[in-house]
């Protein structure tokens, strides 16, 4: 029987080679055998049989009785549970035949009623003509393990039905890659019924790198996991069938290793992400259409301002300040729509906004770690910096070609994310406090203080305008 060890089958060679009459009395050697034995002579009745051999039995032949022929069992079974006539037993078919049996299984029945497993080892004794003149049978009780080998193939059959059951496609490997087994949802996931032993890394015909490389199957993520002997995470795959049709697919491979700690092997689960793929693939054509709309709608809306200001009554500064403004807002959305509107970098909204007065190097140079600001606090942001940077133009640091712009920030400590900005202006004609709020320090106070929970506080020092700002960094809910 698969998956039970084999006892010393060779236990009966110390009676065989003693020959017959003097096996017969060598009871002592019979009861010291760690395995249970009887011996029959040539018309199979009988003879000797030693302690674990009656205890298998449940019971003690009667020696040379003729109605006991063969085995000293109650009665004996095939392991489908047939039952077994005496003259059809095994040690019958040595007698008969004068051939060995080894390795077979026989399930004996005790008169109580219990049954166990035995494994045979029956060896004939032949005289020095070759006639058969008995043989004898060593057979241990195998039921333990049986069980255990049945409980095994229970849970592996459990095991495989569940694996089955699920919508997933899950296959394994042995450590060499080759395929030991595979779900339904694997076979149909790629399209075809893969070959277990033969067919090596994957399940799948034909493999790709999302953007269309050839992926050979050596290289793939699970001959990697096998490879290096570690999960594999995070990385996209796609699957080609055999009638052309490509799944993009998220792998799982994870190697399998025994009690010692060894590679035997590993499980791998392919996720179907099609429909998320078209969803993204929708959704960013949504996301194009949009941006391409509204920097259509800011086109439109700096095309009609421009003409509306140039109506009698209306500066030629105020039309500059206007679209100045309307250009931050089409920059930033740029910078907005780069990142899928997720959050755009301060230097980057910095850069953007003071481009123009940066062709002159040193003039204008910022300092501090990578912030990202939420799209709204962006927004905020990007038009508050180009007030500032417009009133530099036209009044401060950046109207000569001497003065100096210095942005720096840093983050603060706390539960709350924030952080500090300071804008430092030098080396511009002397500046003395308007008599006036202009629109810029309303929507610098306003900005921060109203919108964005934050604080300014600025000053008109001689030598240049400084301003102090402080902002969090969580999203503020429109």
């Amino acid at each position: 029987m698969a998956g039970i060890q084999r006892r010393d089958q060779n236990a009966g060679a110390a009676i065989l080679s003693l020959g017959m009459e003097r096996a017969l009395k060598s009871a002592s050697l019979l009861e010291n055998l760690p395995i249970a034995v009887y011996a029959c002579d040539a018309e199979g009745r009988v003879l000797s049989f030693n302690q674990r051999a009656a205890g298998l039995w449940g019971r003690s032949p009667r020696i040379g009785d003729d109605s006991e022929l063969f085995c000293g069992s109650h009665k004996a079974f095939q392991p489908d549970s047939t039952a077994i006539a005496r003259s059809d037993s095994s040690m019958a078919q040595v007698l008969r035949s004068g051939e060995p049996i080894h390795d077979r299984e026989t399930v004996i029945e005790r008169p109580d009623g219990s049954r166990i497993a035995a494994l045979l080892h029956i060896d004939p004794i032949k005289d020095d003509s070759g006639t058969v003149i008995g043989a004898v049978n060593c057979f241990h009780d195998v039921s333990a393990a049986k069980r255990a080998q049945d409980e095994l193939n229970d849970s592996e059959r459990r095991l495989r039905e569940l694996l089955n059951a699920l919508p997933a496609a899950i296959y394994t490997t042995d450590a060499a890659g080759r395929i030991t087994f595979y779900n339904q949802a694997a076979s149909e996931m790629a399209g075809r019924a893969p070959v277990l032993g033969s067919d090596e890394w994957c399940v799948t015909w034909k493999l790709f790198m999302p953007d269309g490389t050839p992926l050979p199957h050596d290289q793939c993520p699970m001959a990697v996991a096998l490879k290096e002997d570690r999960p594999i995470r995070n990385v996209d795959a796609i699957a080609e069938r055999p009638d052309g049709k490509r799944v993009p697919f998220l792998p799982f491979p994870t190697p399998l290793h025994d009690a010692s700690g060894k590679l035997i092997g590993a499980v791998n689960m392919l996720v179907d992400i099609t429909e998320r793929v078209k969803a993204e693939s929708r959704q960013k054509a949504m996301v194009d259409e949009l941006n391409h709309r509204v920097k259509n709608t800011l086109t439109t809306v700096q095309s009609l301002a421009a003409q509306t200001i140039r109506g009698d009554g209306i500066s030629e500064e105020i039309r500059a300040a206007f679209e100045g403004r309307l250009l931050a807002l089409s920059k930033l959305h740029n910078r907005l729509s780069d990142a899928h509107w997720e959050h755009a970098d301060l230097q980057s909204v910095l850069e953007d906004i003071l481009a123009p007065y940066r062709e002159e190097s040193g003039r204008v140079y910022f300092e501090g770690p990578a912030v990202d600001l939420a799209p709204n606090t962006a927004v905020t942001m990007a038009l508050v910096m180009h007030e500032l940077a417009t009133n530099a133009a036209k009044y401060g640091c950046l109207s000569v070609p001497t003065g100096m712009l210095a942005v720096s920030w840093k983050l603060l400590g706390g539960s709350e994310r924030r952080v500090r900005i300071a804008w430092r202006e030098s080396g511009g004609p002397e500046v003395t406090p308007p008599t006036r709020t202009g629109f810029g320090s309303r929507l610098l106070q306003r900005s921060l203080s109203n919108e964005l929970k934050g604080s300014a506080e600025i000053s008109y020092e001689p030598t240049g305008v400084r301003c102090s700002m402080e902002i969090p960094l969580s999203p503020i809910p429109a």
